[in-house]
């Protein structure tokens, strides 16, 4: 036996590995033929190369056997063998549900491409052809396992991402007005708020937020950063610690959104920017005052009249460009039966299957022929049409919010 073979520890070259021979050495090998000497031959090349956790069966049925207690990393099968051939043991792995990852390697004397074709067509990994040429089965070992490695490196790098995921999108969530806040916004104001938020992937860049400033008047926004996913995600946390922690107005928009905007113009990369509206309802005056910043147009309804719902005039820069920028305030009446709806831009952007979007005119005739049987009917039931005809995955961040004034 050629003791050369311990360079093959290190690898068929010399390059740095991404997965080192220490991870592989430990490897549980099951080795599978009916002639002992080339089990004895194989499992010795294998020992010379390094490997340690070597086993063996003299049949297939006794490999199968083996299965469930060794758990093998690797299979090394020949195809010619009494009762149970090595075909039928690959299909038998492949059907299992517990084993059927398990690479495996063919060791096999068939010259004739359609019976070697055949070996990949039960499931087989690789192949090495008979006599073994010892180089090429401690290559191909080396391969097969590094392999196995880099997935298990993989899946456990997904398991991870996923779980710090969930658990980023449950803090994100906490930022939203939680249904004690909005019911002890609706006790105290009369309003009925309906809101709906999701995110397109396990985090978003939308952000809504809701005060009762004093008996009479209630703030709200509603944000929409640019992109989705983690960074977005990250922006919605800034802007909630600088709304916590900066003693904002909420009784006058314009402030709010300029304090926002100096805000993010510092923090926010050039190509990052976001959409933003800020209103304050206030029952006593009658009133929705509001400012605005690209936000997409807000439909407002007044006194019951299907009619009278229109879009609000929501043109102004996005937040997080130009610091120099001035909005302005702007006022509405808002009287007893009343509602405004707000929204993120998903909600007229997203394709149906055919590629069509609602876009402005198909939202309103929408709600228009929703608020017929009441403004209450116009977010769950605008939604439920929405998320039954759009193309899923969504593709950017939802949010709706809606307030109705009923007294």
């Amino acid at each position: 036996m050629d003791d050369n073979l311990s360079y093959l520890k290190g690898g068929v070259s010399r390059t740095e590995e991404v997965v080192k021979f220490d991870e592989l050495a430990d490897c549980k090998i099951l080795i599978v033929d009916d002639v002992a000497v080339l089990r004895t031959l194989i499992k010795t090349c294998l020992q010379k190369a390094g490997y340690k956790n070597l086993h063996t069966a003299e049949s297939g049925d006794h490999a199968l056997e083996l299965l469930d207690e060794l758990e093998p990393d690797l299979i090394i099968l020949d195809i010619v063998m009494p009762g149970t051939d090595g075909f039928e043991v690959c299909r038998r792995i492949r059907k299992s549900k517990k084993h059927a990852q398990i690479p495996i390697l063919i060791q096999t004397g068939m010259e004739a491409t359609q019976e070697r074709a055949e070996v990949f067509e039960v499931g087989a990994n690789d192949l090495i052809s008979k006599p073994i040429n010892v180089y090429e089965l401690v290559a191909r070992v080396k391969l097969q396992l590094q392999n196995l490695i880099l997935q298990r490196k993989e899946k456990a790098y997904q398991a991870r991402m996923e779980a710090e995921l969930s658990s980023a999108r449950v803090i994100q969530e906490s930022l939203l007005p939680t249904e004690n806040c909005i019911r002890d916004v609706e006790e105290a104001s009369g309003l009925v708020i309906q809101n709906h938020w999701k995110a397109s992937s396990e985090l978003g860049g939308d952000l809504w937020g809701l005060q009762q400033i004093d008996e009479h008047r209630v703030g709200f926004f509603i944000i929409d950063f640019s992109g989705h996913g983690v960074v977005s995600a990250l922006n919605t946390f800034r802007l909630h610690t600088l709304i916590n922690e900066s003693n904002l107005d909420w009784g006058n928009p314009k402030e709010c959104v300029h304090a926002v905007n100096a805000h993010l113009t510092k923090v926010l990369s050039p190509e990052q920017f976001a959409t933003l509206f800020w209103a304050v309802i206030d029952l006593s005056e009658d009133t929705l005052t509001y400012a605005s910043a690209a936000a997409p147009p807000v439909l407002i309804g007044e006194s019951g009249a299907v009619d009278d719902i229109r879009f609000l005039d929501t043109a102004g820069l996005p937040v997080g460009i130009v610091t120099s920028y001035e909005y302005e305030n702007n006022v509405v009446a808002f009287p007893k039966n009343s509602f405004v709806f707000v929204y993120s831009d998903a909600l007229i952007e997203s394709p149906d299957a055919d590629g069509k979007m609602w876009e402005e005119v198909g939202l309103m005739s929408r709600v228009q022929q929703y608020a017929k049987d009441g403004f209450e009917n116009i977010l769950p039931k605008t939604l439920d049409e929405f998320l039954k005809s759009a193309v899923h995955p969504i593709p950017d961040d939802l949010t709706t919010v809606s307030f109705i004034r009923k007294k």
